[in-house]
């Protein structure tokens, strides 16, 4: 049973929606009456996914998100699919978890063409799609608590994460008078297999002593949180970072 019924009517595109939190926004935006085209790599997971969801409500595709054509073809998808596109999650992002000292410019490099090439290019195809098609859409971003924070091994990806923060302030300006929204949230700690070994193992000592809700987010509660900035309900929000990361820092 849907949870609402806000997205019925309603087609979003969910790039890294394989797994993880991408994989919970889907079920979310489902859930709640919409239909969505799933993006990713992972192609091995996809009969599985069709099998939860059903295939009325969900069709997946093979996307690496640094490949414009692609993420083109996954929105022309939207359409020949469903018939419609009305939000992107651009979510998809890899990290490398290593002293800075020992990382190589190859590594940064990948971190950037996936985290922050993959969101430019979904937020560019997504913005001229729904302009062609007169959609007030949104487009919604997965930054990270990483903006704000930064943790050992991880200043590469904090860097890419800074920079779709701030690219999303950048094309809220410039897409607002097509009547487009551009937000990002910023999750903090998820239980994902994102998280590698060594975040897992320093989260007793290190993270949970700085969170005031001491576990880590469920997938489920980051997508309640970027399906909301893709509803109706955030209406008046763009610009914006939506920090969700159990009081990090405030206790």
């Amino acid at each position: 049973m849907a949870n609402s019924d806000r997205f019925v009517g309603k087609v979003a595109v969910v790039t890294g929606g394989a797994s993880g939190i991408g994989k919970a926004i889907a079920a979310r935006y489902i859930q709640d009456g919409g239909k969505v085209v799933i993006g990713d790599i992972q192609t091995d997971k996809f009969a599985a996914i069709i099998e939860e969801f059903g295939a009325d409500n969900v069709y997946c595709v093979k996307c690496n998100v640094s490949d414009r054509a692609d993420v083109d073809a996954m929105i022309q998808t939207a359409y020949d699919k469903f018939g419609g596109f009305d939000a992107i999650f651009n979510n998809a992002g890899v990290n490398i978890f290593k002293d800075f000292l020992e990382f190589t410019i190859e590594e940064s490099d990948r971190i950037f063409n996936v985290n922050y090439r993959g969101v430019f290019n979904g937020s560019q195809a997504a913005a001229k799609a729904f302009i062609e098609h007169g959609t007030q859409g949104a487009i919604v971003n997965t930054s990270s608590i990483n903006f704000r924070c930064v943790t050992p091994n991880t200043t590469c990806y904090a860097a890419s994460k800074g920079a779709i923060s701030m690219f999303t302030r950048g094309i809220a300006v410039e897409l607002a008078p097509y009547g487009i929204r551009a937000n990002c949230f910023c999750p903090g700690s998820t239980d994902t297999p994102m998280v590698g070994q060594c975040a897992r193992d320093r989260f007793p000592t290190y993270t949970a002593p700085k969170l005031a809700i001491k576990r880590m987010a469920q997938p489920s509660e980051q997508a309640a949180v970027a399906c909301f900035l893709a509803s109706e309900d955030a209406s008046y929000m763009t610009g914006e970072s939506v920090f969700n990361v159990g009081g990090w820092g405030i206790a």
